[in-house]
């Protein structure tokens, strides 16, 4: 089940509210979707700008849809995850978060 366009609009204005407009050229907040999970990254630009220009992504948290319902997630290493707490509204989640 594709993630509805309402969620997806929430998403870009929770993701622009957690980074101030001054920092916004050394740190980003963004997401991804696959599938019924949206990942929460952290982005960064490179170091080195000289030897590429990818920003770093870190992910901070996940999203899984379950039917009517959302589970959150945070990174426990190694491309897992740890459960945390679920909910009918993803943002309301998110807002656990510190990104």
């Amino acid at each position: 089940m594709a993630v509805p366009e309402e969620i997806r609009t929430r998403l870009s204005h929770w993701c622009a509210a957690r980074v101030p407009a001054e920092e916004r050229d050394t740190r980003q907040v963004a997401y991804t979707i696959h599938g019924d999970a949206i990942t929460i990254l952290e982005r960064r630009p490179p170091a080195y700008p000289e030897l590429g220009a990818a920003w770093s992504a870190t992910p901070v948290a996940r999203l899984v849809r379950q039917g009517d319902r959302w589970q959150l997630e945070r990174p426990a290493g190694r491309g897992e995850w740890q459960p945390d707490s679920t909910g009918a509204d993803p943002i309301e989640l998110l807002d656990q978060v510190r990104a």
